[in-house]
């Protein structure tokens, strides 16, 4: 799938872990809304691929990345939950700053929940989000998400804990 000069494609072995390292610390450096909160070494982001990788074998999640020539410019996935919560798949989405408000993360999010639902049948699919990004609620409410949970002061950023909002994938 091809948008503009960007590719969409799943992930491969092939793919650089060089890039993945770029990609994330670029992430941390905006201070986005992004669960990691330090840069990863190159023996840690090659241990991430290879388990990604490796899940994506095995059918426990299902990965899109968004490629502009060799740059890895976006990622995002479902991953089924373990054991009793198997049946309900978490999604996570992660967009460098110049590519995003451009329609792609809606692009994705429409085309992970297609992936997951064909590939991990999940009964819920659901994702947290902080709640000082209202930028991303909205996308999520566009695509059908509807909060269902708040865990308080949850989530530490930039020095503040906020709240982590839960939501689910409307039917």
């Amino acid at each position: 799938m091809k948008t503009n000069n960007l590719v969409i494609r799943p992930f491969k072995k092939s793919d650089s872990a060089n890039a993945s390292l770029i990609f994330i610390s670029e992430l941390i450096d905006e201070e986005v809304y992004i669960l990691y909160d330090r840069k990863m070494t190159l023996k840690e982001e090659k241990a991430w691929l290879k388990d990604k990788l490796r899940e994506l074998r095995h059918n426990q999640q299902v990965a899109l990345s968004v490629w502009d020539g060799q740059k890895l410019v976006a990622v995002c996935d479902a991953k089924k939950g373990k054991m009793k919560e198997r049946d309900n798949t978490l999604i996570g989405i992660a967009i460098l700053k110049a590519y995003r408000g451009k329609g792609l993360g809606e692009k994705l999010l429409r085309a992970i929940i297609k992936l997951a639902k064909e590939k991990l049948k999940p009964k819920n699919i659901y994702l947290s989000v902080f709640a000082d990004n209202k930028v991303a609620q909205n996308l999520y409410k566009k695509v059908g998400f509807r909060q269902f949970a708040i865990f308080p002061k949850w989530m530490k950023h930039k020095g503040k804990y906020v709240d982590s909002l839960y939501m689910l994938l409307a039917k």
